[in-house]
């Protein structure tokens, strides 16, 4: 592998692209993939399947690769289709999957551990929930139940009262209450909970691994600035499409001080991050690709060159310097 620099913010990536155009980038993502799948499918990545802890860190790593790599594939495809929304919530989804990619390679076993830990205490959350659901069904049914046999047995005697009564005003009957007819969710987790074995169930954010991340660089010789910016934009994409909120919902609704009439739009009017989001995006799977490939003795031309390219002039308006390690 070639000399290969720090991990960069999206801040970096953007100011370092500036050279690049939407089609460059869309050129680049197709060979960048290719040399992925083409390292994957090589010799060199055959691996026994003794179960070795090496080999589960590194089928684990080369997992978290290619997920990278099938995020920026569907960036690249809404991106082409002007669907900014769609590039927004896969460039968050891409910048999360780059994080735990990164947390694998550079924590190794051990990493892999917390990440079992975490999926362990999402799989019990999931049981949790689906039994206090199921166990409300079903006291909410037999509740309604109760309900609806005592207004049927009331609405007998009003009808029998009735009939007897033909001279009289007609009592009114009572509304049947509403039987649930939701079926349970049903979901039995417990074999796939008992296959971590003697794992404990502990929550792994993504905060945490990006702090961790920070610790790891200048001691495993693959950063030497802070990861937490990264979190920041992490954090920024939440907020500008992945979630609800009032800025995204803003989008719908322009106003101007102008305006007479208040009109919802049947598209949001978003800026053009899109190429941004790709270009940066591409640069992440590049730096992941030349450290996880080159781990079984992969070259990766492809990907030293995207890195080369998009890496910010040290002297320019970049938020912060990343070191520089030898592969």
């Amino acid at each position: 592998m070639n000399d290969r620099h720090g991990p960069q913010t999206s801040e970096d990536a953007i100011h370092g692209a500036s050279s690049l155009t939407s089609d460059d980038v869309s050129a680049l993502i197709p060979l960048l993939l290719a040399e992925v799948e083409g390292a994957f499918d090589s010799s060199r990545w055959a691996l026994v399947n003794s179960g070795t802890e090496r080999v589960k860190w590194r089928v684990y790593a080369g997992a978290a690769l290619s997920h990278c790599c099938r995020l920026l594939a569907e960036m690249e495809t809404a991106g082409r289709a002007h669907q900014e929304m769609a590039v927004r919530l896969l460039g968050r989804a891409h910048l999360e999957a780059w994080v735990v990619c990164l947390y694998i390679q550079f924590g190794e076993y051990p990493a892999l551990e917390r990440l079992g830990q975490a999926e362990l205490r999402h799989l019990y959350g999931l049981q949790q929930e689906a039994d206090t659901i199921d166990a409300m069904l079903a006291a909410d049914r037999k509740e309604a139940r109760r309900r609806r046999k005592k207004a049927e047995k009331a609405n007998a005697g009003i009808a029998r009262w009735n009939a007897a009564n033909p001279t009289e005003v007609a009592k009114l009957f009572h509304e049947l209450p509403h039987v649930p007819r939701l079926k349970p969710i049903g979901i039995d987790l417990n074999e796939t909970i008992a296959g971590f074995g003697p794992l404990t169930a502990q929550e792994l954010t993504v905060s945490e691994m990006v702090d961790t991340l920070t610790k790891w660089g200048p001691t495993r010789g693959f950063a030497t600035e802070s990861f937490r910016t990264l979190y920041f934009y992490y954090r920024l994409l939440s907020g500008l499409g992945t979630h609800a909120t009032m800025t995204v919902l803003d989008q719908y609704v322009p106003i101007r001080p102008s305006d007479s009439f208040v009109r919802v739009r049947a598209a949001p009017s978003l800026g053009a991050a899109a190429d941004q989001l790709r270009c940066t995006a591409l640069y992440a799977t590049a730096y992941a690709a030349g450290y996880v490939l080159s781990t079984q003795g992969c070259d990766t031309p492809v990907a030293d060159r995207i890195e080369a390219t998009l890496y910010p002039d040290p002297d320019g308006r970049a938020a912060w310097s990343p070191g520089t390690k030898s592969g």
